[in-house]
């Protein structure tokens, strides 16, 4: 059972969430999404102490490192936030990846990657090839690598990944995606069945947002859609997602179709809750995605990733 200070940070949670999606329902415009992001990165403003670089330039956009010394980390997690490919929140994201790499004894690199309208498909895709890439030039070990990202950055995760299978590239140690967006044609059954039950989102809003990021005739293109994609060959990921979230479905059809893919349905837990202070639920998926990327980056972990796209099975 919940204690009161929790039932207290949870209502006032799911009033702010509440009015959001009131918002966007009358006002599904990138417009909309960056002012309620900007009201909640205000607030999450100094809830967490964040050790930031100076801005690093990386191809056409730019990244920050966050954690720890190169020196004194074990791992590196390059993370791709979300905020429907139109709208970032650094505090709030960086604040969940300074947790992360505090749990796990890791470094992490934020990219603020190029927005749509302004930067349509693929150039958010495009940046974080880029930084993958600048990322092992600099002398990262891919073996100790892990691309984690959340809603419209676990779109970019899994898109990301396949290209850098497609090109040979060295894969990284694992995946996370919080919430991802892996259907942008929004077929999913949870796509009805939660649509009124997600404090966040109606699906009506998600389809603007989705037309303000790619072209509604490329919907269907993995790159767009990653759930369409090829997922063989690619490492070790887990998935986690909330039981009431429209999204819900995007992960469990793309957990059916991939090897290697943990996925976690939390209770009644809204849009990539891990990110939200205060919550203890919060708290205790920061810990389990912690365990996993020291896991999965550990000596000899690595031959557990397949070194071809071939299909090794399930």
């Amino acid at each position: 059972m919940r204690s009161l200070r929790q039932r207290l940070i949870r209502r006032s949670l799911l009033f702010f969430l509440h009015s959001v999606r009131r918002g966007l329902a009358r006002d599904p415009t990138p417009g909309r999404i960056r002012h309620d992001m900007s009201r909640f990165d205000r607030h999450m403003a100094g809830k967490v102490a964040q050790q930031v670089s100076q801005p690093v330039s990386v191809g056409d956009c730019t990244g920050v490192w966050i954690g720890a010394d190169a020196g004194a980390a074990e791992r590196v997690v390059l993370y791709l936030h979300g905020g429907a490919f139109v709208a970032e929140s650094p505090h709030t994201h960086r604040a969940l990846l300074a947790k992360l790499c505090g749990r796990a004894r890791a470094r992490g690199f934020y990219l603020s990657y190029r927005l749509a309208p302004e930067h349509p498909y693929p150039a958010a895709l495009d940046d974080c090839l880029d930084a993958y890439r600048f990322l092992l030039s600099s002398g990262v070990d891919p073996h100790r690598l892990v691309i984690a990202g959340d809603s419209a950055g676990g779109n970019l995760t899994i898109g990301t990944a396949m290209r850098i299978r497609d090109l040979g590239l060295s894969l990284p140690a694992a995946l996370v995606v919080l919430s991802p967006v892996l259907d942008a044609t929004l077929s999913g059954e949870s796509m009805r069945r939660n649509d009124g039950l997600d404090p966040l989102f109606r699906r009506a809003s998600l389809a603007r947002l989705a037309a303000s990021y790619v072209h509604p005739a490329q919907f269907a293109d993995p790159g767009v859609s990653p759930l369409f994609g090829n997922p063989d060959g690619l490492p070790p990921t887990l998935a986690m997602v909330g039981s009431s979230e429209l999204l819900l479905d995007d992960t469990l059809r793309y957990a059916a179709r991939a090897c290697g893919v943990t996925v976690q349905v939390w209770h009644d837990m809204p849009h990539v809750w891990p990110a939200l202070h205060g919550l203890d639920e919060a708290d205790q998926a920061i810990a389990v995605i912690a365990e996993f990327m020291v896991r999965h980056t550990q000596p000899g972990a690595a031959a557990a990733i397949p070194a071809t796209p071939a299909r090794a099975g399930c």
